[in-house]
């Protein structure tokens, strides 16, 4: 028994998975691993694009496709994963072009999430979320939220001015800005602490999920009404992932359960609730007994999926990733239809699992279940998701702001070289002297004006002062 248990100790599966997730259109998988990050095209055949190795995990990334004269320009983010490429705390900024990092943004924070359009990009923090413009990086909004562990925040794509959704002050409710109007709503989505968020490309429509993650709500943003309620299972569940087609008709979660729900929005949406006299008790029986759609479709083929989203060009398809059986990160591309079985298209391996065994010892782990130990709140060496003062004195920061600021990193600076002729006086002044010290020290100094008046005058340069000029030099 115990050599069983040593066996499993030093032979614990470590997937080389860190991330994934989809850009904009559902066409492209940007994919974080252990030694670097890849893009993968998934339509209209699937092939590996990009593939970088750098020193290190990266911990989150999100690949950004804008069209300028039919070509694509990649954009992705960085952050720091379980070995990182650059500390939790700093986002990069990646041009697969030249390829170098462009951009680089720090905080006090360990970075959560990051959200990114062609003109802008968003961080979710613990408590706060920054929204700045890409082109320089300067700062555009700052929003001051619930306690958010994971790191929700949501953007819309397609539109050209912006709206952004992210947890609110209060927790289960969300805030949604609106910048394009200049106007912020504020939903009583959940009673719960919220577990997922998702905008439709327009903006106009958001989807929102509790830690409970047995009940979705869609929300029309322009009457603040909830339009849509869904049921996805009666058991607890820890949704990981909400994605809306491109048209806004179908919705999609995956959760820690390994099964993808496809629910379907009606064209027809119904109108607000009408104000009613009935009582609170009397409210919550009749929602409690109201039968709640469901999933019209469900997916399984992946174990652990993290993400999932609708491939844009093709009517019904469904592509989700995240980790097998076997740690492997993995890609499931599905059609489907509503009331039918998923057909599987197409089923890829995009990174293996670092750690190598042997059959008896892949038996012995398929028996006992393997799960994801990528954390959802990264804890390294900073305590509390705050970087100490003793790091931060190595940032020159150059705004007033408490959080964000410029990394440029500034040596430490030298020991001061103490001048060997000077005596004790300068160290009694520096420091806060006792009343005997001040003494000491006030004898010291008249002694030596006495000295020299004395030698003043014995050489002939002047007349002994009066006793007050004395008194008021010594003083």
């Amino acid at each position: 028994m115990d050599d069983d248990v040593l066996d499993d100790v030093q032979h614990r599966p470590s997937s080389s998975l860190l991330t994934c997730s989809f850009n904009q259109d559902g066409g492209c998988l940007a994919v974080g691993t252990t030694a670097g990050f890849s893009v993968h095209n998934l339509h209209p055949q699937y092939s590996l694009s990009v593939e970088r190795e750098l020193r290190g995990g990266i911990g989150q990334l999100t690949k950004s496709t804008v069209f300028i004269f039919f070509s694509k320009c990649h954009s992705m983010k960085l952050k720091g994963g379980s070995t990182p490429h650059s500390a939790p705390h700093r986002v990069l900024i990646w041009d697969d072009h030249i390829p170098k990092e462009i951009g680089e943004l720090s905080f006090r924070q360990v970075v959560l999430s990051v959200r990114l359009r062609k003109d802008a990009i968003a961080v979710a923090l613990r408590d706060r979320v920054y929204v700045y413009h890409l082109a320089d990086l300067s700062l555009r909004d700052k929003i001051y939220t619930a306690d958010n562990p994971h790191g929700l925040i949501s953007l819309s794509t397609q539109v050209q001015e912006m709206v952004l959704a992210c947890p609110s002050v209060t927790t289960g409710h969300v805030r949604v800005e609106l910048y394009g109007l200049r106007k912020t709503v504020l939903l009583e989505a959940h009673d719960g602490e919220l577990r997922g968020l998702c905008l439709t490309a327009n903006g106009s429509k958001l989807a929102t999920a509790s830690s409970k993650g047995t009940i979705i709500r869609v929300w029309d943003i322009a009457s603040s009404s909830c339009i849509h309620e869904f049921r996805r299972g009666v058991e607890r569940a820890i949704v990981t992932c909400l994605a809306f087609s491109w048209d806004d008709q179908w919705l999609s979660s995956c959760s820690d359960k390994g099964t993808v729900h496809v629910f379907h929005c009606k064209q027809a949406e119904s109108s607000p609730a009408k104000k009613s006299n009935k009582s609170s008790f009397a409210k919550f029986l009749s929602s409690s007994t109201t039968q709640k759609p469901k999933s019209v479709c469900q997916i399984r083929g992946i174990p652990h999926p993290l993400a999932c989203a609708f491939i844009g060009d093709v009517p019904n398809m469904l592509a989700v990733s995240g980790w097998d059986a076997d740690g492997n990160g993995v890609l499931l591309i599905s059609e489907f239809a509503a009331h039918q079985e998923a057909r599987r298209v197409a089923y890829h391996v995009l990174v293996k699992n670092s750690v190598e065994e042997t059959e008896e010892e892949r038996r012995r782990r398929r028996a006992r279940g393997w799960k994801p130990r990528v954390p959802d709140t990264p804890d390294n060496d900073f305590g509390n998701l705050q970087i100490t003062e003793p790091t931060m004195n190595h940032l020159l920061t150059q705004t007033t702001d408490d959080d964000f600021c410029e990394v440029l990193v500034q040596p430490p600076p030298e020991p001061p070289i103490e001048d060997k002729n000077s005596g004790a006086l300068p160290s009694a002044l520096s420091s806060s002297p006792t009343d005997e010290e001040t003494k000491h020290v006030l004898s010291v100094t008249k002694d030596a004006l006495e000295s020299q008046v004395e030698h003043a005058v014995d050489a002939g340069d002047g007349e002994e002062p009066e006793d007050d000029e004395f008194l008021e030099a010594t003083q």
